[in-house]
């Protein structure tokens, strides 16, 4: 069949008459050949335009304008790849052979159809053109260019009772289903356009038939022909049939078990079907001798499946056994990023659904792990959060974390910035300290199918244990890690892909009351600020170490140990943004032995604006507290020199920020903030190693 191309378009124009039709098209028909003018009249762009002949004729010619690909079938064009802006116009021509042809047509934006409709149902007489009446606009219509259907199992027995699944047609139509030219029965489509019908085929039909869909309008869809298999003898009647229970609500991330009862040594085909009655994949399953069968390696939720109703359909070529199961969300936080990658200098921008009425903790992570920002927001009674962090163009690029707590929920939400997102490596252990005769179950999380590196090195740094352990499809394995030959001290666990990695120190026997302790720190920090906590005592001991404000009220708890040298270091205690000012309390316990630290805090309400320089590993941050508005304006001179436009750093509703500095060049620098109505600085002197 010859396809035209752009240029033979304005020659068919040329010899078609001019006729009005609805307010997005503006129709022109002469002799098989018609010329469409599509007006975006919406708000939103338009990105995909469809034309497609319903009845038993097919498409010679297609004509379309330039900046669109041309996705085309026998009856159907699609243009895509192009874009139609509010108010711009484009035109598209068909030429096709006979008469009584129904041509339809749509218009969508993304997932969207914005509005469908016929361009033509009225019979032609060559020469009069088309009728006002043959145009109804808005008509709903049950076959789309992109219906499709197959049926569950693919090669039906005579007599059988068989599933028919589809996609892609028009959401909510009513559609009847017919094998061999005999009715099988009518059903319905989803919000989705797909379905899910059981029919029965007719006793009568054999060898090869037809299966065909038509909707309300009368439409029908290209035939689908399958050869029928001959009906199994009576000894293999399939009354056991069966799937066992498999529980009607489900989370991301949790593991089915699909298994049941079927005639013993006979193969089964397992269909898997998503919300929209799409198939995800389908496996063959053997039946032991005891009529048991289970599907190969049980079903793994992926974290990022779409919430809805999924099902299985299992058949033995006679008849077919169904179970469904509901797939909600496993948490109580469901935060997300404005979009998946940000160009450096737009701020990154979160929000989603929370508790109602309970504040919500946010720690913003740069690419190294460095924490950016903690902050503290807070959530009215429709349970909606937003927030949203600041960036500039020296900004460090990759993979920035933000990580959401309220109360014990937590979740990590990523994003891009500058680059696509690269899921981090996440370790945890269920204890922190295990008897030799325990089993610690150790949770590794990143980017689900790849294999990572995991080892143990024992208290004298001696790797112990390695192992490669591919993540499955949530992104998540549970590794039970036998550790009954270990000695006894501090382990470090460590998961590695590439150059990323990430830690866990975990103990075995370790002591749980020390007859040793002691513990030092700064006597002073600002709100935002982490504490560094040192000290000695006994060693491989387990120590609970706790923070309270000057009202006596616990803030946070942590557990962690003496090393074999006795040894204490501990980064993870932090000053709360909203942080009062007073004697605030750091306390180390070990069984029955304890010591106890008075730190001075300056809460935020009563610090002036300040301005410092912090590093950490190889992250240098430019932290500002004390402001007074919601952003600071940072400026960095080298002596008289002032370097680049000034910076804009995002501050917490405490007044404390953090700006990451990518310094390289050896130097003594002035640092000034201004938040309007007052300024601070400092000098910092870097030497490049």
């Amino acid at each position: 069949m010859y396809r035209a191309g752009v240029a033979s378009l304005a020659l068919v124009a040329l010899t078609l008459a001019v006729s009005g039709a609805h307010a997005q098209t503006s129709v022109t028909m002469v002799d098989g050949s018609l010329l469409v003018q599509f007006t975006n009249v919406y708000d939103d762009a338009i990105d995909r335009i469809a034309i497609w002949i319903t009845t038993d004729h097919a498409i010679d010619l297609y004509l379309t304008e330039p900046g669109w690909r041309v996705v085309s079938e026998e009856q159907s064009i699609q243009l895509v790849g192009g874009v139609l802006e509010p108010g711009q116009s484009t035109k598209a021509g068909i030429k096709f052979r006979g008469d009584e042809v129904h041509v339809a047509w749509l218009m969508a934006a993304g997932e969207d159809v914005v509005e469908r409709g016929w361009l033509l149902r009225e019979g032609l007489s060559s020469g009069t053109g088309m009728h006002d009446d043959a145009l109804e606009a808005g008509a709903s219509i049950g076959i789309l260019p992109e219906s499709s259907f197959y049926t569950i199992p693919s090669k039906p027995a005579e007599g059988s009772t068989i599933r028919m699944v589809g996609a892609g047609f028009g959401p909510g139509q009513i559609l009847e289903a017919s094998a061999g030219g005999v009715s099988a029965g009518t059903f319905s489509t989803n919000a989705a356009g797909g379905f899910v019908a059981t029919l029965v085929l007719h006793p009568s039909l054999t060898d090869r038939i037809e299966f065909v869909i038509t909707d309300a309008q009368g439409n029908k869809s290209p035939p689908l022909s399958l050869r029928l298999e001959p009906a199994p003898p009576a000894s293999m009647a399939d009354g056991s049939l069966s799937i066992d229970a498999i529980g009607e609500s489900h989370n991301p991330g949790d593991r089915l078990v699909i298994s049941g009862t079927a005639r013993p040594g006979s193969t089964l085909v397992a269909t898997m079907l998503n919300p929209e009655g799409q198939m995800v994949t389908t496996m063959p399953i053997s039946v032991d001798m005891s009529g048991q069968w289970r599907l190969l390696g049980d079903v793994v939720i992926p974290l990022d499946a779409p919430l809805g109703e999924y099902a299985v359909l299992v058949s033995n070529g006679r008849s077919t056994a169904e179970a469904s199961w509901t797939v909600e969300s496993g948490t109580l936080i469901l935060v997300k990023p404005a979009r998946s990658m940000f160009n450096p200098g737009e701020p990154l921008q979160f929000s989603g659904e929370v508790v109602p009425e309970v504040p919500v903790s946010v720690i913003l992570q740069g690419p190294t792990g460095n924490e950016l920002v903690i902050d503290s927001v807070q959530v009215g009674p429709d349970g909606i959060m937003s927030w949203e962090y600041p960036t500039a163009e020296n900004f460090r690029r990759g993979t920035y974390t933000l990580v959401v707590s309220q109360g014990a929920e937590r979740q990590f939400v990523y994003a891009g910035l500058g680059s696509e997102v690269e899921i981090p490596l996440r370790l945890s252990f269920d204890k922190s300290n295990y008897l030799p005769s325990d089993t610690p179950l150790v949770t590794i999380e990143g980017e689900p199918g790849v294999s990572v590196s995991f080892l143990v090195a024992d208290p004298a740094d001696t790797v112990v244990y390695e192992d490669v352990i591919t993540l499955q499809t949530n992104g998540r394995v549970e590794y039970e890690l036998a550790i009954g030959n270990f000695s006894t001290g501090v382990h470090t666990a460590i998961a590695q892909k590439g150059t990323t990695q990430n830690s866990y120190r975990f103990g075995i026997g370790l002591s749980s009351g020390a007859t040793l302790l002691d513990i030092q720190t700064e006597s002073r920090y600002e709100p935002g600020e982490q504490v560094l906590i040192l000290g000695s005592a006994t060693p491989n001991a387990v120590l609970r170490i706790t923070l309270s404000d000057p009202s006596g009220e616990l803030v946070q708890s942590i557990d962690t140990f003496s090393d074999r040298t006795g040894l204490i270091s501990e980064r993870t205690i932090r000053i709360p943004m909203s942080a009062v000012s007073g004697d605030w309390t750091l306390r180390a316990s070990s069984g029955q032995t304890s010591d106890t630290a008075i730190i001075s805090v300056s809460g935020a309400e009563d610090a002036g604006l300040s301005v410092a320089v912090e590093t950490v590993g190889q992250s240098t941050s430019i932290v500002v507290s004390g402001a007074r508005s919601t952003y600071v304006s940072v400026t960095i001179m080298d002596g008289d020199v002032v370097i680049g436009e000034p910076l804009r750093s995002y501050v917490t509703s405490a007044g404390v920020g953090k700006l990451p500095w990518d310094i390289d060049v050896s130097g003594t620098y002035t640092i000034i903030v201004n938040d309007g109505s007052d300024t601070a600085q400092t000098t910092y002197q870097y030497v490049r190693r």
